[in-house]
């Protein structure tokens, strides 16, 4: 047994277990209560398990920054759920998105190769010039219209910044909304 299935039994195992922890995160307590569980300010729990739960499992398999390595055409990183390597010269698909936080928005970049090497990395300027110059050189099968301007392949438009800040923020308030509703509707049960 090699390393990368290995890799992948640990990642499949991480994610079935995490899921199955969100998913009863959010439909335990209304049962558990029933329907005064609807009338309570404890509505706004699930809301939040469901916003918080997948962005934590994301966080898991994103590599740590100061684990990358990039050495001959190919990127080794680390992440909890074991190591990962990627063949810059043979990518397969590139996609990229910016985080919110204060001060500097964090990048994250994720890299398939055409061997079903996978990671996600958030990634600095050099580590993003790197991966800028593979695609360049190489290609890719794919590249994300987000991943082309974030990596400075072609200009950014002036709106797009605030079309990826208004997507997130939709996106966290339907998963809110989503897990409210969920735990609501299994309340009345």
């Amino acid at each position: 047994m090699n390393a990368s299935t290995d890799a992948a039994r640990r990642r499949r195992l991480f994610f079935a277990v995490g899921w199955s922890v969100v998913v009863l995160g959010i439909a335990v307590p209304p049962l558990v209560v029933g329907p005064a569980f609807v009338r309570s300010g404890a509505m706004l729990v699930p809301g939040l398990m469901a916003v918080f739960g997948p962005a934590t499992l994301l966080e898991a398999v994103i590599a740590r920054p100061k684990s990358v390595r990039v050495a001959g055409g190919t990127a080794r990183a680390r992440s909890w759920t074991g190591e990962r390597q990627v063949n810059l010269h043979d990518l397969a698909t590139v996609r990229a998105w910016e985080g919110m936080a204060r001060g500097a928005q964090p990048v994250f970049v994720s890299l398939v190769d055409r061997s079903a090497g996978r990671m996600i990395l958030r990634v600095d300027d050099q580590v993003r010039h790197l991966i800028a110059d593979a695609v360049r050189r190489h290609g890719a099968g794919y590249v994300s219209l987000w991943a082309t301007e974030l990596l400075g392949l072609k200009p950014t438009r002036w709106y797009v910044a605030g079309a990826r800040i208004l997507a997130l923020s939709l996106a966290v308030l339907a998963l809110l909304a989503g897990g409210m509703l969920v735990a609501a509707a299994l309340a009345q049960r």
